[in-house]
């Protein structure tokens, strides 16, 4: 019955194709199929009215803010908080993206609520076209979900950009978190960083509080100059090292990146405490600097796989980040050439990217940060021997997803032979010998590096460029681990 809602859902992902591959359209076009979401949850029976009964904690941003969620999610439910926690993508289940006091919903009870709404919205087309795409509907799940969980606050990850976002639907938003931004869907949200911090700042209700870090030149004015029109207060939050700790969390706060979202995290958690008198401390304090145990039990305690995860497997350590722009491949490869400085093992790197990305920019800035002896190129699937209805994707095929990892390949040897021309490779780590490959699944992946090593010898992995591939690996690590 699980198997065969996924299959439902995944029809919807045909109605996004115009989302995700053409330019991006007028304001109008967007506005109207930002209304759409409307139309669509008051089919399923929730008004705005309704809506408004949610409190929601809303995050956009390019980098970290499925991370900033996790981490407010464990916060707040640390302090005896009923959570809901709707975050996208998934890496292995679809039950993961709604979450019920940090768990993922159970696939009997998405099951339950999947056929409901999606029948009502069945039943009340008016043309072929008239039902909501993919992530739309999935957001839209998500609040019935909330609403009947009675949960006592819902935190939101936005999709893509903000501004017409569906998530961007709530109202009722007292706090409201901006992570850091960088370059990003850049054929929706714009090219410039100011239009993506426009984008982002969209969700900016009037007088909320808002909260950022600091970012790049330029992004920091827009995001003041929309929350000066909402009538809403901007915070930028304190860097991590000044606050004062009852005790320092022993994991989640290891690199600058994570210690930048646990920061966000915390002042996101302590404003929403606030609003809703549900701390210990005296409410004139705006900005929380000595942590409590709580705090720090909530931020140790999170569990947010596919980013800076490393797991030992047998005589492998892998490596797992799904970062996918310029800015967080350099902190993945930064993390990574930190945590192998001292290996002598073998060094190998699975990737992929998924859209439009540049695959020149991103591997440039990981091969000049991190030294690899093999370079290892596959789509987004664990294995041709098992299948997750979860993870598939009626829009691109096996064919097309091989072709890419073919031009990545080709990207790769140009970048080789661009700075060997040069000089010989200098910035490169001195990766002249290095070795690559295009294979047809992680699971491959994994088989070539056991005969090109052996299966008793250390080596260092590292998996990146998609959350999209990193799901698929983890999906292959637990086969892989199970046949053996």
């Amino acid at each position: 019955n699980y198997d065969e809602a996924i299959k439902t859902l995944n029809t919807l992902q045909s109605n996004a194709e115009t989302i995700q591959q053409t330019v991006r359209n007028t304001n109008e076009a967007e506005t109207l199929r930002f209304r759409e979401t409307e139309k669509f949850l008051v089919r399923t029976g929730v008004s705005l009215e309704k809506l408004d009964t949610l409190s929601v904690i809303h995050v956009a941003g390019t980098k970290g803010k499925g991370t900033t969620c996790a981490l407010v999610d464990s916060i707040l439910h640390s302090h005896g908080i009923r959570t809901g926690f709707f975050s996208s993508p998934h890496l292995i289940s679809a039950t993961e993206r709604i979450r019920l006091n940090g768990i993922p919903i159970s696939e009997e009870n998405f099951v339950k609520y999947f056929w409901r709404i999606y029948n009502q919205l069945r039943k009340s087309q008016e043309h072929d076209r008239d039902m909501p795409t993919y992530f739309k509907f999935l957001t839209i799940l998500a609040f019935n979900v909330f609403l009947e969980e009675n949960v006592d606050v819902a935190i939101l990850e936005v999709g893509i950009g903000g501004q017409y976002d569906c998530t961007n639907i709530v109202r009722n938003t007292k706090t409201l978190g901006i992570t850091s931004l960088g370059l990003d869907h850049t054929h929706i949200l714009g090219n410039t960083l100011e239009e993506i911090a426009w984008q982002k700042a969209g969700i900016i209700k009037p007088k909320s509080h808002v909260f950022t870090v600091n970012q790049p030149p330029g992004c920091l004015e827009v995001i003041e100059k929309r929350a000066q029109e909402k009538n809403a207060t901007l915070t930028v939050v304190p860097d991590f090292s000044t606050y004062s700790w009852t005790q320092m969390p022993g994991r989640n706060v290891e690199t600058h990146i994570q210690r930048l979202n646990a920061s966000l995290a915390i002042q996101l958690s302590y404003d929403w405490l606030q609003n809703h008198r549900l701390t210990r401390l005296p409410r004139k304090v705006n900005l929380l600097k000595e942590i409590s145990e709580e705090i720090s039990m909530g931020i140790e305690g999170t569990r947010w796989p596919g980013r800076c995860q490393m797991i030992p497997f047998h005589r492998r350590r892998i490596f797992l980040d799904g970062a996918h722009t310029v800015e967080s491949i350099e902190v993945c490869a930064e993390w990574f050439a930190d945590n192998t400085a001292k290996s002598d093992n073998p060094k190998c790197l699975i990737f992929n990217v998924t859209g439009s990305r540049n695959t020149k920019k991103l591997l440039r800035t990981l091969l000049r940060i991190a030294t690899f002896h093999t370079i290892l190129f596959t789509p987004n699937i664990a294995s041709d021997r098992y299948h997750s209805t979860d993870n598939t994707s009626v829009l691109t095929g096996k064919d097309d997803a091989m072709e890419k990892c073919r031009k990545n390949e080709k990207d790769l040897s140009n970048i080789l032979a661009e700075k060997h021309s040069e000089n010989g490779l200098n910035g490169l780590n001195g990766m002249s010998k290095l070795n690559s490959r295009v294979l047809g699944s992680v699971s491959d992946a994994l088989t070539y590096l056991d005969s090109t090593y052996g299966r008793d010898r250390d080596v260092d992995v590292l998996i990146t460029g998609s959350l999209y591939l990193v799901g698929a690996s983890l999906l292959a690590l637990e086969h892989v681990d199970a046949e053996k």
